[in-house]
């Protein structure tokens, strides 16, 4: 027996939600940078500690997202991992008199001691390239060593010149390890290995950086430092991830605490979890993501919604 369906026959119709990104009113992008709150932009868009501003002082180039604090440019945000990308520079000390080469600065993020973001160990590398140079990475509040790698080789001469040559950083005149502890700042101390005089126009250079972004480039990285170790290090943006966090104290109102269990199970949205597996593990601080089948930002209300949305229409 055929069945006709005929005015009763459905069509399946599955659309994808457009989930609420920034607070209602407030902007949510800045040239192509998406702006998620807690990050905001302008007066009642952000939460303490979050503030960002647009840069639009160059009509020529497109606008740049950045702190409004210290002017740090934001590349990426990512509100699932609870990341943020900036571009930062790298230090570099080069000997212009017989003594040697010696550098004591901070890197240079320029973010609050006590804020709500800090260097990712799981997602960066620190870097140092030069000949002799021992690089040392130290917590600038009690000057503990976090990281230490040296670069060793004779002469800047005898640096890697081809690409082939140039395909490891693994301390011929280049170093690389770890960022041991996740920290808002660091101290950058730079020393040359002999300790005797060195060449005139000798250069060392020391770095944060992501560690994918530097795994692609430490090739080409490396012959223009061999090319003009200056100019790279003046002209080279450096990408570099931060880990944030929400402190459970002070921003109670960003979670919800269960009565029936006796904790705190989600943020704003009701389709969200506490993810308390911050970076350090750092005690009384949490972010959130959207439950599984949703998606969306789990610190607005309603923010997580379903990833697909089933319609019938006859």
């Amino acid at each position: 027996m055929v069945v006709v369906v005929g005015a009763l026959l459905f069509h399946l119709v599955v659309t994808a939600l457009a989930a609420p990104v920034a607070l209602p009113g407030c902007p949510e992008t800045c040239g192509n940078v998406t702006v998620p709150y807690p990050f905001g932009i302008g007066h009642g868009c952000f939460r303490d500690g979050f503030e960002l501003a647009c840069d639009e002082t160059h009509p020529a180039a497109p606008p740049k997202l950045r702190f409004a604090r210290n002017g740090v440019e934001v590349i990426d945000i990512s509100l699932p991992s609870g990341t943020v990308r900036v571009a930062t520079r790298m230090l570099g000390t080069d000997s212009s008199s017989s003594l040697p080469r010696q550098l004591n600065g901070s890197w240079p993020a320029g973010l609050p001691a006590n804020g709500s973001l800090a260097v990712s160990t799981r997602h960066n590398r620190f870097v140092a390239m030069g000949c002799n140079l021992l690089a040392n990475l130290v917590a600038n509040d009690d000057d503990d060593y976090i990281s230490v790698c040296a670069a060793l080789c004779v002469v800047r001469s005898a640096l890697p010149r081809d690409a082939a040559a140039a395909s490891s950083c693994s301390g011929f005149g280049c170093c690389q390890t770890p960022v041991a502890r996740g920290l808002p700042s660091y101290g950058v101390h730079l020393n040359d290995l002999t300790q005797r005089s060195v060449t005139v126009g000798s250069y060392g250079a020391a770095f944060i950086a992501d560690g994918e972004w530097f795994a692609g480039e430490q090739r080409s990285l490396q012959l223009g430092f061999v090319a003009d170790p200056r100019k790279l290090a003046d002209s080279t943006a450096v990408p570099t991830v931060l880990e944030w966090s929400l402190d459970m104290d002070r921003d109670q109102d960003m979670f919800w605490y269960d009565t029936r269990v006796s904790q705190w199970t989600r943020c704003v949205s009701v389709h969200s979890a506490i993810d308390d597996a911050v970076d350090g593990n750092l005690y009384g601080r949490a972010r959130c993501n959207c439950s599984k089948g949703y998606e969306g930002n789990p610190y607005l209300a309603n923010g997580c919604q379903g990833m697909y949305r089933l319609q019938f229409s006859d």
